[in-house]
């Protein structure tokens, strides 16, 4: 198999909850006030699940995966000490929005589990 922009995906996909649950939370981030510090499991969730998740994508050779990982890098910072999270900004705001987005992408394309026929 050759790599496409969504990698190889089941004969009939059905979404995987996974991704879908951490689409939630992290869009959900994008709009709670984190002034008094970005929490770090947050800063561990992300960055982990964004390597797990990229690990993933190149299994199924999806060219998307790659994004995974400049996104989920920037879950780093906070626990480097600089916490560009603790501002409602446009940082903020496209970090949480697009590592939601490739989450809900990677559910539907190359995460997608085999649909169970009833």
């Amino acid at each position: 198999m050759k790599w496409t922009i969504f990698g190889k995906r089941p004969n009939t996909p059905a979404p995987s909850w996974t991704p879908v649950i951490l689409a939630f939370i992290f869009a959900s981030q994008t709009f709670i006030d984190s002034s008094a510090g970005y929490p770090a499991y947050m800063s561990y969730l992300a960055f982990g699940s964004g390597l797990w998740f990229f690990y993933i994508g190149l299994k199924a050779k999806a060219l998307i995966a790659f994004l995974f990982v400049p996104i989920a890098a920037a879950w780093l910072l906070p626990l480097m000490g600089i916490d560009p999270f603790t501002q409602m900004n446009a940082v903020t705001f496209a970090a949480h929005s697009l590592l939601a987005l490739l989450f809900g992408v990677a559910s539907y394309t190359y995460a997608a589990r085999e649909k169970v026929k009833k």
